[in-house]
């Protein structure tokens, strides 16, 4: 009994999974009734931002939340114009101190090409998974601080020399140099981020190539799929990997769909000599490959499921899933991103609720003049077409009431629904600009992405000579090819006259 004891205790406490709870507390009079919400990435290809705790902050500017890490994780959340990191380490708690209040303004609210401001997170004072207060200095945030401070002098130097085409001398001494100034840390996160940077240097002096940085960085040495450092260098060493290799690979690749093929010809050529690294370049590369034209997307496709079922790692099979969906979400005959968006009667909706009907789904603005260009034609659309065809309108307008507003003087009938109880809609559907529109068929999967403006953008009287938009041209074909256009005719759903 006492070595099943001892054997359950140490499985407990050293196995990665567990994990420990950090708090994050402070006071912020300016954030007062203000949500704050944390998140970190779900991986380093898709970047998908996961939501992992949220706290209100009271009247009187007080916060706190807890949430469980089992290794070190680096978190952010938004505030305002600013993105605010942290570096957090099980069973860690932070008193931090929040930047000033500064909101975004209204055109920033719903521009995709804004970028906050990234600051790191002001520490007042930190304590160790013992309880005892340590000396902020040494903390792992400012200890990275420190460590940048050294390592750009290095970076901008190096980068000048390659810039101007002079030869780098001794480049491994001056790597050598760089890492013996470093602080001396008992934190092995700190030190394997900072041999991971110093990786850079090599990448940016183009020094040994892919082969030479894999059998120094990576080759035999564990994943570190929440490092930073690790994964940045990693995306730059086997960048475009399946094209710098033989034309077996893509065969494997366009003709086969096979990951295990794939898998087995990457093993044989050396750089890659462990399954694990091997499955995480093949993941990489498939993300990436599926946004250019050199492989087949459908064998992509299957190369990623076949990861699912048959890779031995779970963190692998959590990563394809996660790529999947980021790949898919936007394709046609794929399920489209949900989303929980306040209707103009104060009713929460989703997706589910448009279920049964097509879906012309549009994102605008009450104040954008091509967005009122089109909602006039909109509503001839909604005419003709309501008795099939949903119109949903997700406006990114300042407030709710300011679209509450418009739609009540404007007359309009279709959905408003405003983006304020879910922001990231605009980023889940990729919106670039406004007016974006997206059609989705009666079983909840995505016709076209993006759809047809209701008339050609800048060109607001366009109509063919039969008098039909090019969306309503669109909405014909889609119906026809589908033998519906004669059943929505023969059921009153479309009036021909």
């Amino acid at each position: 009994m006492y070595n099943i004891f001892l054997t359950i205790f140490f499985l407990l406490v050293f196995h990665p999974l567990f994990a420990q709870q950090v708090t994050i507390s402070g006071n912020a009079p300016d954030y007062a009734g203000n949500v704050i919400v944390f998140y970190t990435l779900d991986n380093y290809f898709c970047e998908g931002e996961i939501n992992i705790a949220e706290c209100t902050v009271g009247d009187n500017g007080d916060f706190s939340v807890n949430f469980p890490v089992s290794d070190v994780k680096l978190i952010f959340t938004r505030l305002g114009v600013f993105n605010v990191r942290l570096f957090v380490e099980p069973g860690f708690s932070y008193e931090v101190q929040l930047p000033p209040l500064i909101n975004k303004a209204p055109e920033d609210m719903v521009n995709p090409f804004f970028k906050e401001s990234m600051v790191t997170m002001y520490l007042l004072s930190v304590k160790n998974n013992k309880d005892e207060i340590i000396d902020t200095d040494k903390d792992l945030n400012n200890q990275i601080l420190g460590f940048y401070q050294t390592f750009n002098l290095y970076y901008d130097s190096l980068a000048v020399d390659v810039a101007f085409r002079r030869p780098v001398a001794r480049l491994d001494s001056i790597i050598n140099d760089f890492m013996e100034i470093l602080p001396q840390t008992d934190n092995r996160f700190f030190d394997d981020y900072a041999f991971y940077r110093s990786g850079l240097l090599y990448f940016i002096a183009q020094r040994g190539g892919v082969r030479y940085i894999s059998e120094k960085y990576f080759a035999r040495k564990p994943l570190q799929y929440d490092n930073q450092a690790y994964m940045e260098l990693f995306n730059n060493t086997y960048d475009e990997y399946f094209r710098q290799t033989n034309s077996a690979i893509s065969n494997a690749i366009n003709r086969q769909g096979s990951f295990i093929r794939l898998k087995r010809l990457l093993l044989q050529d050396g750089v890659l000599p462990t399954d694990s690294l091997c499955e995480l370049v093949i993941l990489k590369n498939t993300h990436d490959e599926f946004y250019a034209e050199q492989f087949s997307r459908s064998a992509l496709l299957n190369i990623l499921d076949s990861v699912i079922v048959y890779s031995k790692i779970e963190r692998h099979c959590e990563i394809a899933e996660q790529i999947r969906s980021k790949i898919t979400r936007l394709l046609r005959g794929f399920e489209p991103p949900d989303f929980e968006l306040y209707k103009h009667d104060n009713t929460l909706v989703n997706l589910q609720n448009y279920s049964g009907k097509y879906v012309y789904l549009m994102f605008c603005t009450t104040y954008s003049y091509i967005c009122l260009s089109q909602y006039k034609h909109l509503e001839e659309l909604y005419q003709r077409h309501h008795k099939w065809l949903d119109i949903v309108v997700i406006s990114a307008d300042d407030n709710f009431e300011n679209m509450l507003d418009f739609r009540q003087k404007s007359g309009y009938l279709w959905d408003f629904l405003h983006f304020g109880n879910d922001p990231e809609v605009l980023k889940k559907y990729d919106v670039r600009m406004f007016p974006t529109g997206y059609l989705i068929d009666p079983e909840g999967k995505m016709v076209l992405s993006p759809a047809p403006a209701p008339v050609p953008l800048y060109v607001p009287e366009y109509y063919d000579e039969g008098g039909a938009s090019e969306l309503e041209r669109t909405l014909w074909r889609e119906l026809n090819n589908k033998g519906l256009w004669q059943e929505y005719i023969r059921r009153g759903l479309i009036d021909t006259r």
